[in-house]
């Protein structure tokens, strides 16, 4: 079905491309996190932005905001593990995840150094307490994270 929507989507004339299939098909929110996550470690904020209010269409931010809070603490995990000469095996077995996802962690992982990954978590509590305490709304404090984290 899915690949039906995508070839009348280029209309038959052309190859299919990832923008197609971001376009055409429903990706799983697990999924849209880790390109969501991947673009803000490769400093993409515009393909960050376009992520992440795509997101906010489907899902409820504080369940999206949960999401990405976990990724990243998994992300200080994973680089703990692999600071020690761990693989992604020793991150699938110690933080109990599926290896597809200890793969993309691991993946993930390998572009921030510990300590970034640190001030980011902080800033991930400081956003947190802000929304909690009314300062800001959760969807300015995501999009204000965008542009923090991909300078």
């Amino acid at each position: 079905m899915e690949l039906s929507k995508l070839l009348a989507y280029v209309n038959w004339e052309r190859p299919v491309r990832g923008s197609d299939v971001e376009a055409v098909c429903i990706v799983t929110s697990q999924q849209s996190v880790f390109d969501f996550v991947d673009a803000l470690s490769q400093g993409n904020a515009q393909r960050a932005q376009k992520l992440l209010h795509r997101l906010l269409e489907n899902e409820d931010p504080f369940s999206l905001w949960g999401m990405v809070v976990r990724q990243f603490r998994l992300l200080i995990q994973a680089r703990e593990i692999l600071d020690g000469r761990g693989n992604k095996d020793d991150v699938a077995r110690a933080l109990s995840v599926h290896p597809f996802v200890a793969e993309k962690t691991t993946g993930q992982a390998n572009r921030f150094s510990m300590e970034a990954l640190e001030g980011i978590y902080h800033r991930l509590l400081q956003i947190d307490e802000q929304v909690k305490t009314s300062q800001i709304t959760l969807d300015l404090a995501l999009d204000t994270l965008v542009v923090e984290l991909a300078r």
